[in-house]
């Protein structure tokens, strides 16, 4: 039977005969009542008995439709729906057609700057702070958010070849209530927190991007002068494996609980570091070891602020510190 159960067949039939025995009906006490009208010559609004008979018999048998329609929409769904939920129904349709069209539009152009819940920025606050630093902390977090976000935009017009946006301009939108009572919250409490900037809802090139922010009481990861990874090098090929052991350190980082950005977890050295890195390898003349060490205490939202230390290896393979 198609895509029709047994089930589906009988109720149907169902209530066809339902509807034949109430039409039946209604036509059966129209008829009688009609006639008992006509016996009697009554008159309703000076017509003539016979107009009389018709008008009455017509009005009855309108309001026992009515009547068994309203019965039907008070015991069924479907019918409900049929009757007041028509316009609800073209409301949803044109909110879907709308949904529609902003993601094909998007789809083709590709332009999608932020996705909905991605991290944008985030930060330590340690405890105990007052409440003008910890706005000075939220206010710098919303700045490098939008900076963030000015800089994923200028890449698309780049490929477009439109003009790029400044940095001077705001292109975040956030609920300042929301701030507030955050900032409020943080300078009251004694906990190392982490606070950091989400996309509130899918955000389009050259659009503003609406954000939230929310906060948790975050753990350390690394105590200041522990050594977050470290690796012996082959003095034959000390800088492919420098780079290789930078790569290694991030990942390690990552494994014990830091909160990467974009993949990247901040940090790293300066130039004045790097040359004295490479003057520090290029003086060994044995074996030695690289160790990445926290230049301070390391939460799951701090950047990774290690200092990188070469350390050489006697004769019985002992780190000299």
């Amino acid at each position: 039977m198609g895509s029709f159960s047994w089930y589906t067949i009988l109720r149907i039939a169902v209530v066809y005969a339902l509807v034949a025995v109430i039409a039946a009906g209604i036509a059966y006490l129209a008829n009688q009542l009609g006639r008992q009208i006509g016996k009697r010559k009554m008159s309703v609004l000076h017509l003539r008995p016979r107009y009389t008979s018709i008008l009455i018999t017509t009005c009855t048998g309108s309001a026992v439709a009515l009547i068994t329609l309203t019965v039907f929409a008070f015991l069924s769904e479907p019918v409900r729906g049929l009757l007041v939920g028509v316009e609800k129904l073209k409301a949803q349709e044109a909110q879907l057609r709308q949904n529609i069209d902003m993601l094909q539009r998007t789809l083709a152009e590709g332009t999608f700057i932020w996705r909905v819940d991605e991290p944008i920025v985030h930060m330590t606050i340690p405890g105990g702070l007052s409440y003008e630093r910890t706005r000075s902390a939220v206010t710098s977090l919303l700045a490098e958010a939008n900076i963030r976000t000015i800089m994923r935009n200028n890449a698309i017009a780049a490929e477009k070849g439109d003009k790029a946006i400044t940095v001077n301009e705001i292109l975040i939108d956030y609920d300042p209530e929301q701030v507030e009572s955050l900032t409020n919250s943080l300078s009251s409490d004694p906990n190392v927190m982490g606070l950091r900037v989400l996309a509130a809802q899918n955000c389009l090139y050259g659009q503003k991007a609406p954000l939230r922010l929310e906060s948790w009481k975050v753990h350390k990861v690394f105590s200041e002068n522990e050594v977050v990874s470290s690796c012996r090098i082959d003095n034959r090929r000390p800088m492919m494996e420098f780079f290789k052991f930078v790569e290694d350190t991030r990942q390690k980082a990552i494994s014990k609980g830091m909160r990467p950005i974009d993949g990247e977890l901040g940090g790293g050295l300066n130039d004045a570091d790097f040359e004295r890195l490479q003057s520090d390898i290029a003086k060994q003349s044995g074996p030695f070891e690289l160790a990445a060490v926290a230049n301070r205490d390391l939460y799951e939202t701090s950047s990774l602020d290690i200092r990188i230390e070469v350390r050489k290896i006697d004769n019985k393979g002992r780190v000299k510190n």
